[in-house]
């Protein structure tokens, strides 16, 4: 997707602040500003194509662990039979993704993923979860429908309703967790979303109006960033709402619409 450079970024704030360039002191500030703002427009959508991920196959369970570590009365998923009898510790049979209830201690080579009765936020390998927006049993959108959970949000993530069934794994579509933090410092990101990028401008440069006490200025400056946002938002609208996983998720239009 496409990128502008923080470098770039600041340039703009500092020609629309009629400023050569910002003392030093001020630049933590900017920076501040910045991020505040991108924050700010990552959550006025869940549509946002780099974070938004649908029909990506995640596991209710932990990470893999020795068949030794099973403990009597926990839910377990098999991960690798290797050279282990697992109906000896509760399983109907040794079937990879089988789900089982231990009896005691495994032995042997095999391996199992701890159940967690929930989809974790996150899971090796992959993004973490921000918003859980759907969860299907099955890959969704590729040639039929899918089965679809209801579900319930908990600090460690979603339960399924899904009756007595347990599910080694599901479908889910989210909202990547946003984590950057942009600027040109260490651990710091310089590449600046191109969608955000005028938004990001426009509002530090408001934000900066009204600190210095230019509230007037700043009104106005902060009423195109808007603008700049909204004409952002109305794209990717335009671009989702005839789409079938549209109709479920939250986006700007619905959230107008709504409320």
């Amino acid at each position: 997707m496409q990128t502008r450079s923080y470098a770039s970024l600041l340039l703009l704030i500092q020609s629309l602040c009629g400023v050569d360039e910002f003392a030093l002191n001020e630049i933590g500030r900017i920076k501040a500003l910045i991020n505040r703002r991108a924050l700010r427009a990552y959550r006025m959508t869940n549509y946002w194509p780099r974070f938004f991920k649908f029909g990506e196959e995640r596991r209710l369970s932990g990470n893999s662990a020795a068949v030794t570590t099973t403990v009597d009365g926990s839910g377990y998923f098999i991960a690798t039979i290797g050279d282990t009898d697992f109906t000896s510790i509760g399983a109907d049979s040794n079937t990879v993704g089988a789900y089982f209830v231990a009896t005691g201690s495994g032995s042997g080579t095999g391996t199992v993923f701890p159940a967690l009765g929930y989809l974790p936020y996150d899971q090796t390998g992959l993004s973490s979860i921000d918003t859980f927006l759907r969860i299907h049993k099955n890959a969704p959108y590729i040639s039929a429908s899918a089965v679809e959970y209801d579900f319930i949000l908990t600090n460690n993530g979603a339960t399924l309703i899904c009756g007595t069934l347990n599910p080694a794994t599901a479908f889910v579509t989210y909202k990547a967790q946003f984590t950057d933090t942009y600027g040109d410092g260490d651990g710091e990101t310089t590449s600046i979303p191109a969608e955000w990028f005028q938004y990001l401008a426009h509002g530090t440069y408001a934000d900066y109006l009204r600190a210095e006490g230019q509230q007037e200025k700043a009104m106005a400056a902060e009423a195109e960033a808007e603008v700049l946002l909204q004409d952002e938002l109305i794209r990717i609208d335009q671009q989702h709402q005839h789409q079938v996983v549209g109709s479920r998720v939250f986006t700007n239009a619905n959230m107008q619409t709504r409320y």
